[in-house]
Order: structure tokens, then sequence, then C-alpha cells
């Protein structure tokens, strides 16, 4: 049932932007999903380009103050199906600010201030756009799916937009030259699960799920539900993906792959150019964690330190070089490469400028590196003494 809310409108004037009040019929965001969970993948990703244009204006209107309540709660679709940002100082949206307060939505949707860096409003609303992109993905269904290149893009923004990634954006406009451009109507089958999974596991750890109360078919609030109620969730909607999907044994995946790259390389064009580079660093990030782990697994150790050397190099999410370089290191350790150990913790360091747990094994390392060479010139002397 759609309600009454006041939200704010926009209007370019050149490089400046004008802002007024306005009353608008619709829904918020989260009640929307709930009551339409299968929306056209273009109409979709139009609204995350009209939520970055609203935050951009926002932004422009106010001499670059951040909006920072971006989260479902404060988005509002109208009958026309157009986006609108809620006016957080509204009396008339008192109500809604109360359900913006609740802690999942807080701990899902808003910036820990520890974590903000310099550019902190900036920082706050990309954080929260980035963190409502996924939530939209997470609950929705669009039609057609998205392709296996779409998510890894969206994986890609969504992760420089958080922090998850070592370069973020600086611009919101940035933002939208990112975001895929939609074409065509066709029903995709391969590849949601991939991002739908990622996103439904973050909005499931924050606790905020969607359901429909039993008073007048009207929604109170969004409660939270346990996460083993969750996970079952999960598990039934990944089933089902399963058994529609076309399966394809790890060869065929691999030549269909290989030969879709080549088709992208043959049109010769910037926007093929642009797929295979996407593609291709996405694939070879997976293949090298893949191929790492099986190298450990089977004692082939110098290549497992190759593999996970090259991952350091090309992950670009900080977790994933943390956890990459600690294998790395771990196993130039047990050959006893101690100094090459701490080169890879310095390296890692400098990338990441901090982690307690790289910090720990280079501390160790240290010790034991400095042991070895007492050992070792205990033994020189020894072997000395005994030739006289």
């Amino acid at each position: 049932m759609a309600e009454m809310y006041e939200v704010f409108r926009f209007i370019d004037q050149g490089t400046r932007c004008r802002q007024s009040m306005d009353c608008v019929e619709g829904k918020l965001l989260v009640y929307y999903l709930r009551d339409n969970p299968e929306p056209e993948k273009a109409v979709l990703f139009e609204w995350f380009r009209q939520i970055g244009k609203n935050l951009e204006q926002y932004r422009r209107c106010r001499n670059g103050k951040g909006y920072l309540y971006l989260n479902p709660y404060s988005i509002v679709v109208t009958e026309e199906e157009r986006i609108c940002l809620l006016d957080p100082d509204s009396p008339e949206n008192e109500a809604v600010m109360k359900k913006m307060q609740l802690r999942a939505v807080r701990e899902h949707f808003v910036k820990p201030v520890l974590s903000r860096k310099s550019g902190g409003r900036l920082s706050a609303d990309l954080f929260g756009y980035g963190k409502t992109m996924q939530f939209m993905l997470a609950y929705t269904e669009p039609v057609p799916r998205l392709t296996r290149l779409e998510e890894a893009r969206m994986i890609r923004v969504i992760d420089r937009c958080v922090g998850n990634r070592k370069k973020g954006y600086e611009d919101l406009r940035q933002v939208e030259k990112d975001l895929p451009e939609i074409h065509g109507t066709g029903v995709k089958k391969v590849g949601r699960m991939r991002l739908f999974l990622l996103c439904a596991a973050a909005v499931i750890l924050a606790g905020i799920t969607i359901h429909t109360a039993a008073e007048q078919g009207e929604m109170e609030e969004a409660e939270l539900q346990s996460a083993e109620e969750d996970k079952e969730l999960l598990n039934r909607q990944e089933s089902e993906e399963e058994e529609t999907d076309q399966v394809y044994t790890a060869e065929e995946y691999a030549d269909i792959t290989s030969k879709k790259l080549e088709e992208l390389l043959l049109e010769n064009t910037a926007e093929g150019n642009e797929r295979v580079l996407i593609l291709g660093q996405e694939l070879e990030r997976d293949i090298l964690r893949s191929l790492a782990a099986a190298y450990e697994r089977e004692e082939r150790t110098e290549e497992a330190i190759c593999a996970y050397g090259r991952l350091v190099e090309i992950e670009e999410r900080n977790e994933m070089i943390e956890s990459a370089g600690i294998r790395k290191m771990k196993l130039e350790a047990g050959q006893e490469q101690y100094a090459a150990a701490l080169l890879t913790g310095e390296e890692l360091l400098e990338k990441l400028g901090e982690s307690e747990a790289v910090q720990e094994l280079v501390g160790e390392y240290r010790e034991r590196q400095g042991e070895e060479e007492q050992n070792e010139e205990q033994t020189e002397k020894q072997t000395e003494e005994q030739k006289k």
C-alpha cells in the first residue's frame, strides 16, 4: 500500500543544482522489493544510477555535505517508479526514521566512524550506496538474470564503494561510469548464483530480513529472523537455481569461457577489450586461488609460493591480499626461507597499511632468523676450533 512521504527534488542549473521539497505517494524501497521481487534488470540498474545521481545532486546543493542516511528505508519508489531520497528532517517521516535507527540497519548500512577516511562524508555516502546496491541484488531476481560479466563488474563496484578494494572511488560519478550498461531482454541462464550468495550472505550477517505482517496485510516493521532460517531459505533458493540452470562439466565451461574471450578479442573494439580485461582478470584470480590451494595440498611448495605471490600482486580486496600473503609467508618459513618470508611480510604491510596477523608473523620469523644465525655462528666457531 502506497503512502505519502516528504522527499527531495533536484533541478540541475548548469554546474549548480537547486533543491526543493515535495510530498509524493509511493513505497519505501525495502517494502517495494518485498512486494516486487522480480524487477526488470534494466529498471534495477536504472535505479542504481538514479540513486547515485540523487546523492551527487544532494551534495552539490549542500556544498559537499553528505546525505549520510542512505539505506533501503531512506529511498522512496514513486508510483511512476522513480527514485527519490527521503527528507530525514521532515516530521512527516519520523516513523521511518525510527526504523532507520534499528541496530541491524545501522550496522549494515552506516560506515563505522573509526574506519572513515579524511573524506569522511563522501566515504559514508559511498558505503551506504554500495551496501544498498548489494541489498537490492540480494533480495531480487532480476529478469533477465545477471551475466557473469555483469556479476564481476557489480562485485568490483560494490567492493570499491564499501572500501574492500585498495582503490576506492573519489567521486560518485565514477560509480555511474562503472555500472554495466544493460542491453537486450533475453533470459540468461548462467552466473547469477555467485553474486547472489555474496550479497545474501552479507545481508544475513547483518541480520536484516523482510517479512509481511499479519495485521491488515501491511508491514509493521522489519524484524530480525534467526540465522538458521535465513540459511535454509538461501539453500532452497540455491537448489532451485541449480535445477533450472544448465550444467556444464569443468572442461566444457573452460572451453566456453575461452571461446567467449576469443570472440570479444576478435571484435577489436574498446568495449570488447574492456570486457576481456574485466572477465580475464576475474578469472585469473579465481584460477590462481584454486591452483595455489591445489599446489599446497600436493606439497608442490615452490609452485604454491609463486601462485600466492602472484595473487598478492593482482588481488584488489585487502582481506584476499592478506590471506594469500600469509599463506606465502608460512610456506616460505616452512622451507626455512625466513629472509624471503620477512620480505613478503614487509611487502604486505606496505600494501595493507596495517595487519596484526602479518605483524605477528614478521616478529616470529625475525626471532627464528636470529636463532638460525646464532646457530650458524656457533657451528662455524666449532668448525674452526676443530681445525685448530
